[in-house]
This record gives structure tokens, C-alpha cells and sequence, in this order.
């Protein structure tokens, strides 16, 4: 029975044995001492990959939930008792931008409805932006161990299904599917973004630009590519996405990509400080002594900031840096999940994305981006060539100890996404 009990979810387990959450309160799981969270997030994770992401036992963690039963009530009549349930497993997940999650979920509602005519089984969901959420997905992707483990259908941004572990595992082995051929915005045929191997389906872009205070540029040029950034005239003039001490992974990979590791300590010179975008925004707008004349933020940000004569959004000449907005649904249910993957496909979603500045890859979608605007994209290549996630640790280290060695200082700013740090309400419903 206790094998069993590693297949439930965390809410399945203390739903069925509520004695069970003083369990987890006291070892390592003090997150779930909120009953919001144990409805929305424990709904999701298994228990067997929430204790491979603690490294904690599963013996030893078994053996603490079942003393705890015993404690309550009799424990062979318990025991007996247990089903295996997969009541709680998602079958969608989106982690999206922030401009997206609103529109997203409006959306969302009609498209599930229709979902659930054609299935005789709950269809759970979950919706969330970017890293402000309780979901933090990318701590648990290394740490699935089986596909039943996996969302049946996810929808993010960013690297972290590019996992070296989640590739070996679930990509190489023919898990996931792209459903259907895909046509490219005429703005996009040129970077590359359609995986060959059809097992990430891009349907959008995150876009990173420069913001360019002119009134604390001096006599500084207009920096019109990443690369200028790099020069030592730019030395401490540039803020940028961090959380704490940690810099935003797209730029770091592109510097890299291009300029090598010379690149990486010129950036680490150039950084001023870090931040969030909306705090990066705030601080235009008060006009604070000392801060720096050049901010890198989404575009969707810096088409936040109120109209000044002194800001000037700057598209980069050799692009702006992109991240991938994508889905991923497993072949085995493609088909049941089609109205979702049509509804994703569309230009009616396109269009949710255009209009929030993430631009569609859809061919029917304007994305009101100037002619000539150019895009920054890794390659599919250089991805799987490489660890991205252990290659990105690295590449913090190295831009860290230069920006340290110049006498910069960690921060508490909010993840590198831009998002509000504070607690955000999950959207997690069955219907």
C-alpha cells in the first residue's frame, strides 16, 4: 500500500487523512501548512516527485504517514481502505507572461467546456504567470521520473522543459507530438523557431528589448545592439532582470552564444544593479537620483511605461532576445485534448499574444512590429546541444563574479520574469 500511496497527489493524501498535514508541515513541506496551497498546488504534485525534490526518503516519509494514521485511527482498517487515485493530476498546465494570464483564462472557460463534452473524465487545469505563482514548475521538472508524472499538455515559456533529464527521458523516447504542420508569421520565417523534431510547438515569443533613459545618458552614443552594451564606455550604465542573485537566463545565453565568455564578464561590468521590471519602471518615473540610464525588461513591460520624451524603447538592430512560448501535449492525448490544441494553434490566440506584445508565429496574426524588426533566437541547435540548465549556472557564476568584482551586491528583486513578488492567487479548477 505504500507504493500506492507514492502514486496519490499531496491533496489526494491529506484529503483522505487530514492527521497526515502536521507531516508534512514538520518535514520540509511547511508550504502546504496553507489550505489554498493544498487545493491548487498539492493537487498537482505526486508525492513520490515532491520527496525526489526534497531528497527526502520515501521509506522514512512513508513510515511518518503511516505512524501518524495509526495515531488517529486503526491502521490495518486504513490501510485497506486505499485506492489508487489520480483524481488530482492536471491535465494542462500554462505558466505564461503576465500580459497573457488575464486574456488566457477568459478564453480558457468556453474552450474547457468544450474539452470535457468529449471526455469522460474530469479535466483538471491550471493556469499561472510566469514565476509568480505557487507552481514554480521548473523546481519539479527534473525530478519527474515517469511520464504519468508529466501534465498531459503544458503551455509555457522559457527553458526549463529544455532539461537535459526531461529531454533523455520523455522528448528522445517520441512522448510528445506536434499535432499538426505549422505555418510561420512572414515576420518570423528567418529565425529558425519550428522544432524539426516536432516535439515543441512554438506558438509565440517573449521579447526582450532595451528601455533608454536619454536624460541620464550624458554624452553616452544611443547603444543600438546587444553587443554595444559590452563596450567599456557602458561599464555599470545597464540594469537588468535578476531575483536576488541571479540574472536573467536569455540574456546571459545569448551573450554567451555570441560573444563567449569574454562577453559574459563584459556583461557582468556592464550590470549597474538588478531588478524587476515594474520596479525598474517606478524608478523612471521618480526621477531617483543614481540610477543607471539603460534597462533591459519584455517588451511588454517597457510598452508599460507612460510616454516621456526622455524614454526611448530600443528594438536592438541585431534583434530583440527571444524566449520560445510553446506547448508540449503528450501523443497519446492529442486527440482528446484537440479542441485545447486547436484553441492554442489559432489566431485568436495569436492575437491574445500580439496584442500583449508577445508576438504569434500564426500567419493571420498581426503583431504591429515595424517591418524590419529583427528577432534573437538561440536555435534549436545550440538547445540541445547543450545542458541549458547546467550551461545558465554557470554562465550566473561567471557574470556574477565579475559584476561582484566591481563591487556589486545581491538584491531581493522579484523573479527575472518581472513579476510581482508578492503571493499570487492560483486559478486551479475541474470542471
Amino acid at each position: 500500500m505504500k507504493e500506492n500511496m507514492l502514486d496519490w497527489t499531496i491533496k489526494d493524501i491529506v484529503t483522505k487523512y487530514p492527521e497526515t498535514l502536521e507531516v508534512f508541515s514538520n518535514n520540509g513541506f511547511e508550504v502546504f501548512a496553507d489550505a489554498e496551497v493544498i487545493n491548487e498546488l498539492g493537487a498537482i504534485l505526486k508525492l513520490k516527485t515532491a520527496l525526489r525534490a526534497k531528497q527526502i526518503g520515501a521509506e522514512a516519509f512513508l513510515n511518518l504517514l503511516d505512524e501518524k494514521i495509526a495515531d488517529v485511527t486503526n491502521t490495518n482498517n486504513l490501510l485497506t481502505s486505499m485506492v489508487d487515485s489520480n483524481s488530482g493530476r492536471f491535465n494542462f498546465v500554462a505558466q505564461i507572461p503576465c500580459g497573457l494570464k488575464v486574456p488566457l483564462e477568459r478564453e480558457l472557460q468556453s474552450v474547457f467546456q468544450q474539452v470535457q463534452k468529449n471526455s469522460e473524465e474530469p479535466i483538471n487545469y491550471y493556469t499561472g504567470a510566469c514565476c509568480n505563482d505557487l507552481l514554480h514548475l521548473n523546481e519539479w521538472i527534473p525530478h519527474f521520473m515517469n511520464i504519468d508524472e508529466v501534465p498531459d499538455m503544458v503551455l509555457t515559456k522559457g527553458y526549463h522543459f529544455f532539461n537535459k533529464n526531461f529531454i533523455e527521458r520523455f522528448v528522445k523516447p517520441g512522448y510528445f507530438v506536434t499535432p499538426q504542420r505549422q505555418m510561420i508569421n512572414n515576420q518570423m520565417t528567418g529565425i529558425d523557431i519550428v522544432d524539426k523534431e516536432e516535439n515543441y510547438h512554438v506558438v509565440g515569443l517573449t521579447t526582450n528589448v532595451m528601455v533608454v533613459d536619454k536624460s541620464r545618458l550624458g554624452e553616452l552614443p544611443m547603444p543600438r545592439t546587444w553587443g554595444d552594451l559590452l563596450k567599456p564606455e557602458y561599464e555599470r550604465k545597464v540594469l537588468m532582470n535578476t531575483y536576488g542573485d541571479t540574472f536573467s537566463d536569455v540574456v546571459l545565453l545569448n551573450i554567451y552564444k555570441e560573444f563567449g565568455d569574454a562577453g559574459i564578464e563584459a556583461l557582468g561590468r556592464a550590470i549597474h544593479s538588478g531588478s524587476h521590471a515594474a520596479q525598474m519602471i517606478k524608478g523612471m518615473a521618480s526621477r531617483k537620483i543614481g540610477l543607471p540610464p539603460i534597462y533591459i525588461m519584455s517588451h511588454f513591460f517597457a510598452n508599460a511605461i507612460s510616454n516621456s520624451d526622455n524614454i526611448e524603447i530600443v528594438w536592438p538592430e541585431d534583434g530583440a532576445l527571444v524566449m520560445p512560448l510553446f506547448f508540449m501535449v503528450k501523443a497519446d492525448k492529442a486527440e482528446k485534448l484537440k479542441e485545447l490544441i486547436d484553441f492554442v494553434s489559432s489566431s485568436r490566440f495569436g492575437q491574445l499574444c500580439a496584442d500583449a506584445y508577445f508576438p504569434s508565429l500564426h500567419p493571420d496574426v498581426n503583431n504591429k512590429l515595424t517591418a524590419n524588426a529583427k528577432f534573437k533566437w538561440l536555435g534549436w541547435d545550440f538547445i540541445k546541444e547543450n545542458d541549458v540548465e547546467e550551461l545558465v549556472e554557470k554562465l550566473n557564476k561567471q557574470c556574477w563574479e565579475s559584476y561582484s568584482a566591481k563591487g556589486g551586491q545581491a538584491n531581493n528583486s522579484s523573479p527575472a520574469c518581472g513579476c510581482n513578488p508578492g503571493k499570487e492567487s492560483l486559478i486551479t479548477q475541474s470542471i
